[in-house]
């Protein structure tokens, strides 16, 4: 318990990221090691305008903690969770927050194959990818060139054919990642007495109550876009009303 409360009281004061304000995240962490925490949050809501990176989404939990809103930091840790699933200080504070929760549903583990894309994934960055990408095109059209110049050779044949399949593939898995980023599947219940119904609207049967900051799966979304069909586990599913929960 002592592990976790220091991890907790921890920020990470270290950003290498360049599209990350390095003075306003320095800033902000002095004024929470000053205990200002209210001050604090504002300059990284500020950085959170232009910036998005674990560590802030870390910092920010952190502050709500200190400002004793449970709810809120764990909103923000599962923001950092998403940017970087591994980082074991999240998860950590994540199971701190939990604590202090009424709904404590823990989240089923991924398997092997789930953890092993997520690892895959949180090496290989969108930008890494992105610039893969941009590379695999150019030395494609490199090939291209040298085919038009110089003609069928079986070298430069296999060349394009080969740099073809990789632009290809990669581009497959660059729109893949794209998609996936913008899809915001996991929820937290943010309402006092939220209400899991068997249907989308209030004249269906209501299944369960659940509390704020119970973490909750996306299934799917009425066509109004007012209601959310979710899971918080195999026993706990249902529709919600939109404005009982906030997208991570």
């Amino acid at each position: 318990m002592i592990l976790l409360c220091f991890v907790l009281l921890t920020n990470a004061t270290f950003i290498g990221a360049a599209e990350v304000p390095r003075d306003r995240f320095d800033k902000a962490n002095q004024l929470y090691e000053e205990g200002k925490y209210a001050e604090a949050l504002n300059q990284y809501l500020e950085i959170e305008k232009t910036a998005r990176h674990w560590k802030v989404y870390y910092n920010m939990g952190n502050c709500y903690y200190k400002l004793y809103q449970p709810v809120r930091a764990k909103i923000y840790y599962l923001k950092a969770r998403r940017l970087d699933p591994f980082e074991p200080s999240i998860q950590k504070n994540i199971e701190i927050v939990n604590k202090q929760l009424k709904d404590n549903v823990p989240s089923p583990k991924p398997d092997f194959i789930s953890r092993l894309l997520m690892r895959i994934e949180s090496i290989l960055s969108l930008n890494i990818l992105s610039i893969t990408l941009l590379l695999l095109v150019v030395i494609f059209n490199g090939f291209v060139f040298m085919l038009i110049k110089r003609g069928k050779n079986r070298f430069i044949l296999y060349g394009v054919s080969f740099s073809l399949i990789l632009v290809l593939l990669f581009t497959g898995y660059h729109i893949h990642r794209v998609n996936k980023y913008n899809r915001r599947n996991i929820a937290v219940i943010i309402k006092e007495d939220a209400q899991l119904r068997s249907g989308p609207g209030e004249n269906n049967t209501v299944l369960f109550k659940v509390n704020p900051g119970l973490e909750v799966k996306i299934i799917d979304q009425g066509g109004n876009m007012k209601w959310f069909q979710v899971s918080a586990s195999s026993e706990i599913a249902g529709w919600i009303e939109a404005e009982s929960i906030e997208q991570i």
